[in-house]
């Protein structure tokens, strides 16, 4: 993070602009898997069928794979032009929610 900081603000002269994305939990395949596992599993299924892995997250989920993949491109895009040096984080609040995870 501090890399990307630290270039973002020299990058301008180069014409380059330096963004990070710093996501949480995303829902990839393996997460997939972890979680029709839980709910097939009466020991490790929640009584709501919502895994325990997902509970403490602040939407219940994780994030959905394209929900980084729209803040990439609005990163990379013109609408974006005056952004570097900057990390976003999208973690459905958890950074906001520490003591939840």
């Amino acid at each position: 993070m501090a890399f990307t900081r630290r270039c973002g603000g020299a990058a301008p002269r180069d014409g380059l602009r330096v963004v990070g994305i710093n996501p949480g939990p995303v829902m990839t395949e393996s997460v997939d898997h972890a979680d029709a596992d839980a709910r097939r599993d009466p020991v490790r299924r929640p009584r709501d069928n919502t895994p325990k892995l997902m509970k403490p997250l602040a939407f219940g989920r994780a994030a959905k794979p394209e929900e980084i993949a729209w803040m990439a491109a609005f990163l990379a895009s013109d609408r974006s032009g005056y952004t570097t040096g900057s990390i976003v984080t999208i973690d459905g609040g958890g950074s906001s929610r520490r003591s939840a995870l």
